[in-house]
Protein backbone atom coordinates (compact mmCIF):
# COMPACT_ATOMS: atom_id res chain seq x y z
CA UNK A 1 0.00 0.00 0.00
CA UNK A 2 1.30 3.21 -1.16
CA UNK A 3 2.29 5.94 1.24
CA UNK A 4 0.54 9.34 0.93
CA UNK A 5 2.57 12.05 1.67
CA UNK A 6 2.03 14.42 4.47
CA UNK A 7 3.13 17.92 3.04
CA UNK A 8 1.58 21.02 4.17
CA UNK A 9 2.78 22.99 0.93
CA UNK A 10 3.35 26.40 1.15
CA UNK A 11 3.09 27.53 -2.29
CA UNK A 12 2.93 31.34 -3.01
CA UNK A 13 4.71 31.50 -6.41
CA UNK A 14 2.51 34.43 -8.59
CA UNK A 15 2.77 36.23 -11.72
CA UNK A 16 5.41 35.17 -14.26
CA UNK A 17 6.06 39.29 -15.06
CA UNK A 18 9.73 39.45 -15.20
CA UNK A 19 9.32 43.58 -15.90
CA UNK A 20 7.36 45.93 -15.64
CA UNK A 21 7.57 49.97 -17.01
CA UNK A 22 5.61 52.75 -16.35
CA UNK A 23 4.61 54.89 -18.79
CA UNK A 24 4.60 58.62 -17.93
CA UNK A 25 1.39 59.24 -16.63
CA UNK A 26 -1.20 62.16 -15.85
CA UNK A 27 -1.25 63.04 -12.23
CA UNK A 28 -4.79 61.57 -10.54
CA UNK A 29 -6.81 63.07 -8.07
CA UNK A 30 -7.25 60.54 -4.72
CA UNK A 31 -9.46 61.31 -2.14
CA UNK A 32 -9.18 64.20 0.19
CA UNK A 33 -7.32 63.47 3.30
CA UNK A 34 -8.61 59.28 3.41
CA UNK A 35 -8.37 57.39 6.94
CA UNK A 36 -6.35 54.77 5.37
CA UNK A 37 -3.38 54.32 2.09
CA UNK A 38 -3.16 50.40 1.44
CA UNK A 39 -0.27 49.55 -0.67
CA UNK A 40 -0.56 46.79 -2.63
CA UNK A 41 -3.51 45.20 -3.92
CA UNK A 42 -2.73 41.83 -3.60
CA UNK A 43 -4.52 39.04 -0.79
CA UNK A 44 -3.64 41.45 2.18
CA UNK A 45 -4.34 44.83 0.49
CA UNK A 46 -7.67 43.51 -1.03
CA UNK A 47 -8.35 42.64 2.56
CA UNK A 48 -7.64 45.35 4.87
CA UNK A 49 -9.34 47.46 1.69
CA UNK A 50 -12.30 45.69 1.74
CA UNK A 51 -12.42 45.63 5.58
CA UNK A 52 -12.10 48.94 6.45
CA UNK A 53 -14.65 50.21 4.07
CA UNK A 54 -17.08 47.23 5.36
CA UNK A 55 -16.23 49.58 8.76
CA UNK A 56 -17.23 52.85 7.03
CA UNK A 57 -14.07 54.21 6.93
CA UNK A 58 -12.40 56.29 3.89
CA UNK A 59 -9.38 54.05 1.90
CA UNK A 60 -7.41 54.28 -0.83
CA UNK A 61 -5.45 51.32 -1.83
CA UNK A 62 -2.94 51.42 -5.18
CA UNK A 63 -1.35 48.83 -6.60
CA UNK A 64 1.56 49.28 -8.68
CA UNK A 65 0.71 46.69 -11.27
CA UNK A 66 -2.26 46.46 -13.58
CA UNK A 67 -4.52 44.40 -12.23
CA UNK A 68 -5.71 43.06 -8.57
CA UNK A 69 -4.51 40.11 -6.83
CA UNK A 70 -0.75 40.78 -6.57
CA UNK A 71 1.14 36.90 -5.90
CA UNK A 72 -2.42 34.99 -6.53
CA UNK A 73 -2.84 35.56 -10.60
CA UNK A 74 -4.75 33.24 -12.90
CA UNK A 75 -4.34 33.17 -16.75
CA UNK A 76 -6.59 31.80 -19.23
CA UNK A 77 -4.42 33.18 -22.33
CA UNK A 78 -1.29 31.35 -22.59
CA UNK A 79 -2.58 27.81 -22.80
CA UNK A 80 -6.21 28.85 -23.56
CA UNK A 81 -7.34 26.98 -19.91
CA UNK A 82 -6.65 28.52 -16.39
CA UNK A 83 -3.01 28.56 -15.40
CA UNK A 84 -2.19 29.95 -11.85
CA UNK A 85 0.77 31.45 -12.24
CA UNK A 86 0.83 32.29 -8.73
CA UNK A 87 -0.47 30.01 -5.53
CA UNK A 88 -2.71 27.38 -6.99
CA UNK A 89 -3.11 25.23 -3.81
CA UNK A 90 -6.32 26.57 -1.61
CA UNK A 91 -4.31 25.81 1.55
CA UNK A 92 -5.73 24.70 5.48
CA UNK A 93 -8.82 24.86 3.26
CA UNK A 94 -11.60 24.74 6.47
CA UNK A 95 -11.03 27.98 7.66
CA UNK A 96 -9.07 29.38 4.62
CA UNK A 97 -12.06 32.34 3.44
CA UNK A 98 -11.58 31.68 -0.41
CA UNK A 99 -13.25 27.76 -0.37
CA UNK A 100 -15.98 29.21 2.01
CA UNK A 101 -16.18 32.03 -1.23
CA UNK A 102 -15.55 29.49 -3.80
CA UNK A 103 -18.75 27.24 -2.12
CA UNK A 104 -21.29 30.27 -2.04
CA UNK A 105 -20.48 31.04 -5.66
CA UNK A 106 -21.02 27.32 -7.65
CA UNK A 107 -22.11 29.07 -10.56
CA UNK A 108 -18.99 30.75 -11.09
CA UNK A 109 -16.54 28.48 -8.97
CA UNK A 110 -16.06 24.63 -8.71
CA UNK A 111 -13.93 24.06 -5.90
CA UNK A 112 -13.30 20.72 -4.47
CA UNK A 113 -10.97 18.85 -1.80
CA UNK A 114 -7.76 17.06 -2.95
CA UNK A 115 -8.18 13.94 -1.05
CA UNK A 116 -5.85 11.40 -0.62
CA UNK A 117 -2.20 12.11 -2.14
CA UNK A 118 -2.38 10.39 -5.96
CA UNK A 119 1.22 10.29 -6.75
CA UNK A 120 4.41 7.90 -8.27
CA UNK A 121 7.87 7.88 -7.76
CA UNK A 122 10.46 7.12 -10.35
CA UNK A 123 13.90 5.61 -10.43
CA UNK A 124 14.88 6.59 -13.87
CA UNK A 125 12.20 4.97 -16.40
CA UNK A 126 11.20 2.65 -13.24
CA UNK A 127 8.33 3.48 -11.47
CA UNK A 128 9.45 2.73 -7.58
CA UNK A 129 7.72 -0.58 -5.98
CA UNK A 130 9.88 -0.57 -2.85
CA UNK A 131 9.64 2.62 -1.08
CA UNK A 132 11.13 2.48 2.13
CA UNK A 133 14.33 3.94 1.75
CA UNK A 134 12.46 6.87 0.38
CA UNK A 135 10.26 7.51 3.35
CA UNK A 136 13.40 6.46 5.69
CA UNK A 137 15.26 9.79 4.34
CA UNK A 138 11.80 11.72 4.40
CA UNK A 139 10.77 11.21 7.56
CA UNK A 140 13.80 11.19 9.34
CA UNK A 141 14.16 14.96 7.74
CA UNK A 142 10.95 15.89 8.96
CA UNK A 143 11.82 14.63 12.44
CA UNK A 144 14.68 16.00 12.59
CA UNK A 145 13.41 19.66 11.72
CA UNK A 146 10.25 19.17 13.54
CA UNK A 147 12.26 18.36 17.16
CA UNK A 148 14.48 21.27 16.84
CA UNK A 149 14.22 24.30 18.74
CA UNK A 150 17.06 26.25 17.58
CA UNK A 151 17.44 29.01 15.14
CA UNK A 152 19.25 26.94 12.71
CA UNK A 153 19.60 25.84 9.65
CA UNK A 154 18.01 22.06 8.75
CA UNK A 155 21.33 21.15 6.88
CA UNK A 156 22.88 21.08 10.47
CA UNK A 157 20.49 18.79 11.62
CA UNK A 158 19.36 16.43 9.09
CA UNK A 159 20.54 12.67 8.51
CA UNK A 160 21.15 10.51 5.83
CA UNK A 161 23.08 12.84 3.66
CA UNK A 162 24.24 10.17 1.77
CA UNK A 163 21.65 8.62 0.73
CA UNK A 164 20.63 8.12 -2.97
CA UNK A 165 17.45 9.77 -2.45
CA UNK A 166 18.85 12.70 0.26
CA UNK A 167 18.63 15.17 -2.64
CA UNK A 168 14.99 13.87 -3.73
CA UNK A 169 14.00 14.25 0.15
CA UNK A 170 15.76 17.80 0.15
CA UNK A 171 13.71 19.31 -2.40
CA UNK A 172 10.37 18.28 -1.37
CA UNK A 173 10.63 19.65 1.97
CA UNK A 174 12.90 22.58 0.95
CA UNK A 175 12.52 24.36 -1.89
CA UNK A 176 9.12 22.66 -2.99
CA UNK A 177 7.31 23.74 0.29
CA UNK A 178 9.53 26.77 1.33
CA UNK A 179 11.57 28.21 -2.24
CA UNK A 180 14.57 28.08 -0.11
CA UNK A 181 17.44 25.11 0.16
CA UNK A 182 18.46 23.32 3.48
CA UNK A 183 21.05 25.82 4.18
CA UNK A 184 18.92 28.63 3.71
CA UNK A 185 16.08 28.84 6.49
CA UNK A 186 15.39 28.44 9.68
CA UNK A 187 13.86 25.23 11.76
CA UNK A 188 12.87 27.54 14.68
CA UNK A 189 10.65 30.09 11.88
CA UNK A 190 9.07 26.53 10.46
CA UNK A 191 8.02 25.19 14.06
CA UNK A 192 6.88 28.35 14.49
CA UNK A 193 4.04 28.54 11.90
CA UNK A 194 0.55 27.85 12.57
CA UNK A 195 -0.36 26.06 9.02
CA UNK A 196 -3.33 24.24 10.07
CA UNK A 197 -4.30 20.70 9.55
CA UNK A 198 -6.72 20.80 7.24
CA UNK A 199 -6.18 19.68 3.52
CA UNK A 200 -5.53 21.26 0.68
CA UNK A 201 -8.51 21.61 -2.17
CA UNK A 202 -8.21 23.57 -5.60
CA UNK A 203 -10.51 25.59 -7.93
CA UNK A 204 -10.92 24.24 -11.31
CA UNK A 205 -11.40 28.35 -12.63
CA UNK A 206 -8.31 28.95 -11.28
CA UNK A 207 -7.27 30.21 -7.53
CA UNK A 208 -6.55 33.67 -8.74
CA UNK A 209 -9.67 33.65 -10.87
CA UNK A 210 -11.33 33.38 -7.53
CA UNK A 211 -9.73 35.73 -5.63
CA UNK A 212 -10.25 38.52 -8.38
CA UNK A 213 -14.12 38.03 -8.31
CA UNK A 214 -14.29 37.89 -4.46
CA UNK A 215 -12.96 41.71 -4.84
CA UNK A 216 -14.18 42.93 -8.47
CA UNK A 217 -15.95 45.62 -6.41
CA UNK A 218 -13.55 47.29 -4.47
CA UNK A 219 -12.11 50.36 -5.86
CA UNK A 220 -7.98 50.30 -6.71
CA UNK A 221 -5.59 52.90 -8.10
CA UNK A 222 -3.62 50.64 -10.42
CA UNK A 223 -0.63 51.40 -11.86
CA UNK A 224 0.36 53.45 -9.14
CA UNK A 225 3.60 52.69 -7.59
CA UNK A 226 4.69 53.63 -4.44
CA UNK A 227 7.78 55.56 -4.21
CA UNK A 228 7.92 57.29 -0.42
CA UNK A 229 6.53 57.65 2.50
CA UNK A 230 6.86 60.47 4.82
CA UNK A 231 5.62 60.08 8.11
CA UNK A 232 7.60 63.15 9.76
CA UNK A 233 4.57 65.10 10.91
CA UNK A 234 0.77 64.36 11.56
CA UNK A 235 -0.49 61.50 9.57
CA UNK A 236 1.20 59.85 6.46
CA UNK A 237 2.23 61.34 2.88
CA UNK A 238 2.52 58.54 -0.15
CA UNK A 239 4.05 59.81 -3.47
CA UNK A 240 3.40 57.81 -6.18
CA UNK A 241 4.34 58.10 -9.56
CA UNK A 242 0.82 59.72 -10.30
CA UNK A 243 0.85 61.91 -7.13
CA UNK A 244 0.80 62.13 -3.10
CA UNK A 245 -2.18 61.56 -1.06
CA UNK A 246 -2.15 61.92 2.80
CA UNK A 247 -3.64 60.03 4.84
CA UNK A 248 -4.21 59.43 8.95
CA UNK A 249 -2.24 55.70 8.86
CA UNK A 250 -0.64 53.47 5.75
CA UNK A 251 -1.09 49.79 5.52
CA UNK A 252 1.86 48.29 3.68
CA UNK A 253 1.76 45.22 2.12
CA UNK A 254 4.39 44.66 -0.46
CA UNK A 255 6.86 41.73 -0.10
CA UNK A 256 9.90 41.72 1.97
CA UNK A 257 11.65 41.75 -1.23
CA UNK A 258 10.49 45.09 -1.95
CA UNK A 259 10.91 46.59 1.52
CA UNK A 260 14.64 45.18 1.47
CA UNK A 261 15.44 47.04 -2.07
CA UNK A 262 14.58 49.93 -0.98
CA UNK A 263 12.57 50.41 -4.15
CA UNK A 264 10.40 52.34 -1.82
CA UNK A 265 11.54 55.17 0.94
CA UNK A 266 11.02 56.01 3.94
CA UNK A 267 11.25 59.66 5.38
CA UNK A 268 12.34 59.17 7.79
CA UNK A 269 13.80 56.50 8.29
CA UNK A 270 12.49 53.37 9.83
CA UNK A 271 13.80 52.09 13.35
CA UNK A 272 17.29 49.92 12.08
CA UNK A 273 15.60 46.98 13.51
CA UNK A 274 12.97 47.08 10.86
CA UNK A 275 15.15 47.18 8.21
CA UNK A 276 17.05 44.19 9.32
CA UNK A 277 13.37 42.22 9.71
CA UNK A 278 13.33 43.03 5.80
CA UNK A 279 16.39 41.49 4.92
CA UNK A 280 16.01 38.60 7.63
CA UNK A 281 12.66 37.41 6.56
CA UNK A 282 14.02 37.17 2.77
CA UNK A 283 12.04 35.78 -0.53
CA UNK A 284 13.02 32.33 -1.52
CA UNK A 285 12.19 31.49 -5.27
CA UNK A 286 9.59 29.21 -6.15
CA UNK A 287 8.87 28.07 -10.59
CA UNK A 288 6.18 26.95 -12.08
CA UNK A 289 7.60 25.14 -15.23
CA UNK A 290 4.14 24.48 -16.95
CA UNK A 291 3.77 22.12 -20.28
CA UNK A 292 0.81 21.53 -21.78
CA UNK A 293 0.62 18.00 -23.43
CA UNK A 294 -2.49 16.49 -25.84
CA UNK A 295 -3.26 13.62 -23.43
CA UNK A 296 -2.25 12.20 -19.87
CA UNK A 297 -0.13 10.00 -20.20
CA UNK A 298 1.35 10.16 -17.09
CA UNK A 299 1.26 7.05 -14.96
CA UNK A 300 -0.96 8.58 -12.46
CA UNK A 301 -4.31 8.87 -14.81
CA UNK A 302 -6.14 10.48 -12.38
CA UNK A 303 -6.46 15.06 -12.35
CA UNK A 304 -4.16 16.74 -9.67
CA UNK A 305 -1.72 14.24 -9.48
CA UNK A 306 1.97 14.46 -8.15
CA UNK A 307 4.84 13.23 -9.42
CA UNK A 308 8.28 12.64 -7.45
CA UNK A 309 11.70 11.08 -8.97
CA UNK A 310 15.23 10.33 -7.92
CA UNK A 311 17.16 13.84 -8.04
CA UNK A 312 20.78 13.38 -8.89
CA UNK A 313 22.88 16.57 -8.31
CA UNK A 314 25.08 14.60 -5.71
CA UNK A 315 24.05 16.44 -2.48
CA UNK A 316 24.03 19.99 -4.02
CA UNK A 317 23.34 22.90 -1.87
CA UNK A 318 20.22 23.23 -4.02
CA UNK A 319 18.81 20.10 -5.90
CA UNK A 320 18.96 20.15 -9.26
CA UNK A 321 15.30 18.93 -10.12
CA UNK A 322 11.18 19.42 -9.90
CA UNK A 323 8.40 18.37 -8.40
CA UNK A 324 5.35 17.99 -10.83
CA UNK A 325 1.95 18.36 -10.65
CA UNK A 326 -0.01 16.53 -13.18
CA UNK A 327 -3.18 17.28 -14.76
CA UNK A 328 -4.44 20.30 -13.07
CA UNK A 329 -7.92 19.70 -12.90
CA UNK A 330 -8.01 17.17 -15.86
CA UNK A 331 -6.69 20.25 -18.03
CA UNK A 332 -3.37 17.91 -19.25
CA UNK A 333 -1.71 21.36 -17.88
CA UNK A 334 0.99 19.83 -15.96
CA UNK A 335 3.17 22.41 -13.08
CA UNK A 336 6.84 21.14 -12.98
CA UNK A 337 8.52 23.45 -9.60
CA UNK A 338 11.50 24.17 -8.83
CA UNK A 339 12.37 26.03 -6.19
CA UNK A 340 15.78 27.74 -4.18
CA UNK A 341 18.92 29.03 -5.33
CA UNK A 342 18.52 26.25 -7.99
CA UNK A 343 15.59 27.82 -9.33
CA UNK A 344 17.17 31.15 -9.31
CA UNK A 345 19.68 30.50 -11.58
CA UNK A 346 17.94 28.71 -14.21
CA UNK A 347 15.27 31.07 -14.06
CA UNK A 348 18.40 33.65 -14.84
CA UNK A 349 19.23 31.00 -18.23
CA UNK A 350 15.39 32.14 -19.72
CA UNK A 351 12.84 30.50 -20.14
CA UNK A 352 13.90 28.11 -22.84
CA UNK A 353 16.56 26.56 -20.84
CA UNK A 354 14.08 26.68 -18.06
CA UNK A 355 11.72 24.04 -19.99
CA UNK A 356 14.29 22.12 -21.57
CA UNK A 357 15.45 21.34 -18.23
CA UNK A 358 12.49 19.66 -17.51
CA UNK A 359 11.80 18.29 -20.65
CA UNK A 360 15.35 16.30 -20.48
CA UNK A 361 14.01 15.14 -16.90
CA UNK A 362 11.04 13.66 -18.67
CA UNK A 363 12.55 12.28 -21.01
CA UNK A 364 14.94 9.76 -18.39
CA UNK A 365 11.63 8.60 -17.38
CA UNK A 366 8.87 8.81 -20.48
CA UNK A 367 11.26 8.52 -22.86
CA UNK A 368 10.69 10.76 -26.21
CA UNK A 369 6.92 9.87 -25.95
CA UNK A 370 6.95 13.41 -24.68
CA UNK A 371 7.48 15.62 -27.70
CA UNK A 372 5.06 13.77 -29.95
CA UNK A 373 2.30 14.89 -26.68
CA UNK A 374 3.86 18.62 -26.06
CA UNK A 375 1.98 21.39 -27.36
CA UNK A 376 3.76 24.45 -25.52
CA UNK A 377 5.61 25.30 -22.63
CA UNK A 378 5.95 28.52 -19.93
CA UNK A 379 7.85 29.29 -16.94
CA UNK A 380 7.50 32.00 -14.40
CA UNK A 381 10.41 34.49 -13.31
CA UNK A 382 9.98 35.53 -9.61
CA UNK A 383 13.10 36.57 -8.84
CA UNK A 384 13.06 38.72 -11.63
CA UNK A 385 9.27 40.26 -10.72
CA UNK A 386 10.14 43.81 -9.70
CA UNK A 387 6.76 43.93 -7.88
CA UNK A 388 7.93 41.26 -5.97
CA UNK A 389 11.73 40.00 -5.83
CA UNK A 390 11.03 36.56 -4.70
CA UNK A 391 8.09 34.50 -4.24
CA UNK A 392 7.52 34.28 -0.37
CA UNK A 393 9.38 34.60 2.34
CA UNK A 394 10.55 32.78 5.31
CA UNK A 395 13.52 33.29 7.91
CA UNK A 396 17.12 32.87 7.41
CA UNK A 397 19.39 30.53 9.94
CA UNK A 398 19.24 33.03 12.94
CA UNK A 399 16.97 35.52 12.16
CA UNK A 400 13.29 33.86 13.34
CA UNK A 401 12.89 36.27 16.45
CA UNK A 402 12.35 38.97 13.27
CA UNK A 403 9.12 38.10 12.66
CA UNK A 404 7.41 39.85 15.14
CA UNK A 405 9.84 42.93 14.35
CA UNK A 406 8.28 42.79 10.71
CA UNK A 407 4.67 42.66 11.55
CA UNK A 408 4.89 45.52 14.12
CA UNK A 409 3.82 49.03 13.69
CA UNK A 410 5.39 52.20 13.85
CA UNK A 411 4.49 55.23 15.64
CA UNK A 412 0.51 53.98 15.00
CA UNK A 413 0.64 55.23 11.43
CA UNK A 414 2.48 53.10 9.48
CA UNK A 415 1.41 49.02 9.46
CA UNK A 416 2.57 46.27 7.96
CA UNK A 417 0.98 43.37 6.10
CA UNK A 418 1.53 40.60 3.57
CA UNK A 419 2.34 36.54 4.22
CA UNK A 420 5.21 37.29 6.13
CA UNK A 421 4.13 39.02 9.07
CA UNK A 422 0.96 36.31 9.60
CA UNK A 423 1.62 33.01 11.85
CA UNK A 424 0.27 31.19 8.59
CA UNK A 425 2.81 32.16 6.35
CA UNK A 426 3.94 31.62 2.46
CA UNK A 427 -0.19 31.35 2.04
CA UNK A 428 -2.90 33.26 0.28
CA UNK A 429 -4.96 33.14 3.41
CA UNK A 430 -2.40 34.26 5.44
CA UNK A 431 -2.02 37.14 3.78
CA UNK A 432 -5.70 38.09 3.91
CA UNK A 433 -5.90 37.01 7.84
CA UNK A 434 -2.70 39.44 8.30
CA UNK A 435 -4.60 42.13 6.26
CA UNK A 436 -7.50 42.00 8.20
CA UNK A 437 -5.82 42.01 11.42
CA UNK A 438 -4.17 45.34 10.29
CA UNK A 439 -6.88 46.62 9.51
CA UNK A 440 -8.88 45.88 13.26
CA UNK A 441 -5.17 47.49 14.49
CA UNK A 442 -5.99 50.40 12.72
CA UNK A 443 -9.74 50.55 14.22
CA UNK A 444 -8.52 51.23 17.43
CA UNK A 445 -6.77 54.46 16.48
CA UNK A 446 -8.77 56.78 14.08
Amino acid sequence: MKKMIKINRRRFIFSSLSGLIFATLPKISFASNPNVVVIGAGAAGLAATGYLLEQGKSVVCIEADNRIGGRVYTDNSIFGVPYDIGAHWIENAQVNPYRKYGLKNKKNFHVYPEGEEKYAFYDGDKTLEDEDEVWKVFDAAEAAIAKTKKDIAPIDVIPNKSSEWYDTAHLIIGPYMLAKDFNHYSCKDVNNAEWGSSGDWHCQEGFGALVAHRWQNIPVQLNTEAQEIKWDGQGVQVKTNKGTISATTCIITVSTGVLSSGKIKFNPKLPEEKYEAFEGISMGVYNHIALQFKKNFFDAKEKDSYLYYKIKSQNAPSPRGFCGFTNVSGTNLSLFDTGGEFSRKLEKEGEKASIDFVLNELRTIFGSKIDKYLIKGHATKWAANPLTLGSYASAEPGKAHLRDVLKQSVDDRLFFAGEATDKDWASVGGAHNSGETAAKEILKII
